[in-house]
């Protein structure tokens, strides 16, 4: 049993929750999240199993796409509305502001990360430190918004959906444009669409489903990793990876980096580091049995 579960994350349940009932249910220890969603969030949460767990750092190294439910008027220290709330300001804004004022978020842009995050600082996550009234600088990180939409809105309350890279903190955005607009905002509601090409309708589970219906979804151990480019290898070199040396890769590629090393079968190898002069040495690769 390995592969990729793309789970519909209920909301109300950390990501660890998740897995934790995913192992019970389908007997297995080696399993884990892909990223984590906030349990406020809904949506897409690639969970890897057997083999897959060891591509975990590498499957959310993608764009992402959420839906997200705007409350303006209130700002709350988690930067969503399971936070107590901690400003008070009026919103008065016309549609047609809010829809002009978002396109300012598009393109590249430097974020601090909020102190309620999952991000390890001293030996601890963030929101450890939060919790306790310790806050800590944290260095801005470079990210991207691709695409900002205004998808409905009603006096206090908006839906946008955005397009952005990974690493993109949401309640900071969402806390940076109530400001913005002259008000105070915070996250209401957060469902992840996308992860890379994976959408959340493509073969999506949900926590209820039987054994057997999950095993089925599993996708292959390569399914959350076609941002990275494709090679193939002939016998002998394929020989040469799964015994750990490197090999010279001949035809040109595009990136530097990491690749996706195949058989000329199209049998799925594992991940390799590509170094100077087209050096390939293995990175990640799957158990041969």
């Amino acid at each position: 049993m390995d592969g990729f579960i793309i789970l519909d994350k209920p909301e109300g349940m950390t990501s660890a929750q998740c897995v934790y009932k995913l192992r019970s249910i389908l007997g297995i220890k080696r399993i884990g999240h892909c990223g984590t969603l906030d349990p406020l969030a809904t949506g897409l949460l690639p969970v890897c199993v057997g083999e897959a767990t060891k591509f975990s750092n590498y499957a959310t190294n993608h764009n992402k796409v959420y839906e997200v439910g705007i409350k303006f008027g209130i700002e709350t220290n988690t930067g969503d509305i399971t936070g107590q709330t901690i400003s008070e300001k009026k919103y008065l804004v016309e549609d047609h502001d809010l829809e002009e004022y978002l396109t300012n978020f598009e393109g590249v842009h430097y974020q601090t990360p909020p102190m309620f995050s999952a991000i390890k600082q001293d030996g601890n996550p963030l929101y450890y430190w939060a919790r306790k009234g310790v806050y800590l600088y944290r260095e801005p990180r470079r990210i991207e918004i691709m695409n900002i939409e205004l998808i409905d809105s009603l006096k206090n309350q908006a839906t946008i959906k955005v397009s952005c890279s990974k690493g993109t903190y949401i309640r900071t955005l969402i806390e940076q444009l109530g400001r913005g607009l002259g008000s105070v905002a915070t996250v209401a509601s957060l469902r992840r669409l996308e992860v890379g090409h994976i959408r959340i309708h493509d073969n999506f589970c949900k926590l209820e489903e039987p054994k057997e219906s999950l095993i089925n979804k599993i996708l292959p151990c390569d399914a959350m990793l076609e941002g990275f480019e494709k090679i193939a290898l002939n016998s002998e070199d394929v020989k040469k990876v799964r015994n750990g040396l490197s090999i010279d890769y001949n035809a040109p590629l595009k990136n530097k980096g990491l690749v996706r090393i195949y058989s000329k079968r199209n049998l799925f190898i594992g991940l390799g580091q590509v170094y100077k002069n087209n050096k390939i040495k293995p990175k990640r690769l799957l158990a041969t049995n």
